[in-house]
């Protein structure tokens, strides 16, 4: 191939990577994260848009992993990419997430005053939470709780406490 067309072609792909679009992902799960990609399984049919994403085919108490593609305009996606497992609670503080194997859920904890021992918060769930996601009834506008969550496995066991957080109800 002559260097003329060869510039041609390698500018053309240039071009095509620069006017590419991402119009969503899709989504990949696998039990074993050191798997190859191609063996990976793809969960979504279409591309979903930026947001977020519930396996409904999950198992409670399985560990799985999860990675995205992006889909383009013409059809193509990109490279694998991790996905961040963290999350943002109402109030806008960002956590981790614990990947524990025998995860179950979440505890959440709540109280009027910050410096009470941690012991003597009151458990605001019956069960733990499958998600992240808490609304906490009865309480009242305009006064301040702190929360607190631990994870939660599969014996009952709880984690350490994560990051206390103060909350206004509005």
């Amino acid at each position: 191939m002559n260097k003329k067309l060869l510039r041609q072609k390698m500018k053309r792909r240039a071009l095509n990577r620069i006017e590419r679009k991402v119009i969503g992902y899709h989504v990949y799960r696998s039990t074993d994260e050191n798997l190859p990609f191609v063996f990976w399984a793809r969960l979504t049919d279409d591309p979903i848009p930026e947001g977020n994403f519930n396996d409904p085919a999950a198992e409670v108490g399985k560990r799985y992993f999860y990675k995205l593609t992006q889909v383009y305009d013409n059809g193509t996606e990109s490279a694998p990419l991790t996905p961040k497992t963290t999350f943002t609670d109402h109030a806008g503080n960002v956590h981790e997430q614990n990947p524990l194997v025998d995860f179950v859920g979440y505890n959440i904890y709540r109280s009027a005053d910050e410096n009470v021992p941690l012991d003597q918060w009151e458990r605001r769930n019956k069960e733990p939470l499958k998600t992240t996601e808490f609304k906490d009834e009865g309480v009242e506008s305009g006064e301040i709780y702190f929360y607190y969550i631990r994870a939660v496995d599969s014996q009952g066991t709880e984690s350490a406490p994560g990051e206390i957080t103060r909350v206004l109800r509005k």
